[in-house]
């Protein structure tokens, strides 16, 4: 005899899964993106409060978070060695920056080059001898 399952929200006993917030510093790799994530913890001895960061390979599959993005990750199974997150969704794009110097070259005014001359293998007679017109000198 074969039983139904019933596959409806009210009855998923899954837990929510942990989440969290970082920064995308690397999105060099196929449908993954490094995220770090930082947080504030004081220190025990002094008291000063210290940043500390930890890294997290997340899965992106439509491959949309760009550097510099805040995103929202939450835990996942296990997908490599290294990945057991996966994209949420984009808080916020990051700022588009300049490369550095390319202000620079922006704000200086275009040169128009100088138009290209044809060289002229001109020769100068002089007595019936031809001369280099190479400033005179000869090898």
């Amino acid at each position: 005899m074969a039983t139904a399952h019933a596959t409806g929200p009210e009855t998923s006993h899954r837990s929510p899964r942990r989440t969290i917030t970082g920064v995308v510093v690397s999105d060099k790799m196929a449908k993954t993106i490094t995220v770090r994530v930082s947080r504030k913890v004081k220190e025990p001895e002094y008291g000063k409060f210290v940043t500390r960061h930890i890294v997290y390979k997340a899965h992106d599959e439509k491959r949309q978070a760009k550097m510099g993005d805040h995103v929202e990750i939450a835990f996942a199974r296990r997908l490599s060695k290294t990945k057991h997150w996966r994209l949420l969704r984009i808080v916020s794009a990051a700022r588009v920056v300049a490369v550095r110097g390319e202000e620079e070259i922006a704000s200086l005014p275009v040169k128009q080059a100088p138009a290209a001359k044809a060289p002229v293998a001109a020769k100068v007679e002089t007595a019936g001898a031809v001369a280099p017109t190479d400033g005179g000198v000869s090898s």
